[in-house]
Formats: C-alpha cells, sequence, structure tokens
C-alpha cells in the first residue's frame, strides 16, 4: 500500500476506492503536491471525483496524469513547493483543486515562452491571475 494523503476528506465509505485514489497520485508521482499538507485545510473528496480519477475514461484523470508532468518538471525550483502548496491551500473541494490545476496547466501552454519553461513555477507563483 503507497503512502495516503492526509488532506483527502472523504465523502464516501468504499476503502478500495480510497486506495487507488491515493495509488494514483504515487503512481503519477505527484506526491510533491502534498509535501505541506499539513499547513492546509482538508479537501472534500466525493464518489465521482474519485472514479473520475481512477477510471483512465474519467475527466480528471488525463489532467492529473498530464499535470504530473509539470509536477516532476522543476524539482530544483526555489518557488516550485510554494507555488504547489499554494494550489491545495486555495481548494478545499477536489472540484476546485481540478480548477486549479487546469488554470496552471492552460497559463503554462499558452502564456509561458519555450524558452522560459525551465523558469515556469516561479512564473505560476508571481502570475497573480492564474488562480
Amino acid at each position: 500500500m503507497a503512502e495516503r494523503f492526509q488532506i483527502f476528506n472523504y465523502r464516501f465509505h468504499n476503502e478500495e476506492l480510497e486506495e487507488q485514489f491515493n495509488d494514483f497520485f504515487n503512481m503519477y508521482n505527484l506526491t510533491p503536491m502534498f509535501t505541506n499538507e499539513h499547513r492546509a485545510s482538508g479537501i472534500t473528496i466525493s464518489y465521482i471525483d474519485a472514479k473520475s480519477v481512477v477510471n483512465v475514461t474519467g475527466k480528471y484523470h488525463n489532467v492529473l496524469k498530464n499535470f504530473s508532468d509539470y509536477v516532476n518538471t522543476a524539482m530544483d525550483n526555489k518557488m516550485y513547493e510554494s507555488a504547489l502548496f499554494k494550489a491545495i491551500y486555495q481548494a478545499n473541494s477536489f472540484q476546485g483543486l481540478m480548477g486549479i490545476i487546469q488554470r496552471i496547466m492552460k497559463h503554462v501552454q499558452n502564456n509561458i515562452d519555450n524558452k522560459h519553461l525551465f523558469n515556469m513555477w516561479n512564473i505560476v507563483w508571481y502570475t497573480k491571475e492564474v488562480y
């Protein structure tokens, strides 16, 4: 069994789905998002949200899978951890978190020039209109 994240508050009673949901974040190396989870309030997860993540055809599955590329690109960036924490800190529901992640991805894809991608997390952190 992989690491369980304390930030998630499940609104359903299905231990197998909870485990699959947590395993997804570990499998795609999204764990850096939750480095400072103890500083943030809980994120509510509904049954539908969890199914959307664990099912390959789910709405959030590919979004999070693609976001893992961003999460793992900037490990040595100074503002990386702060920018990731800002995302989970501002979300109180999983749908809210996904909205923030989608805005970050859209911002990176549309507004950051390729020659500045190495500095992506600093740009996301200092851009107030992203989230």
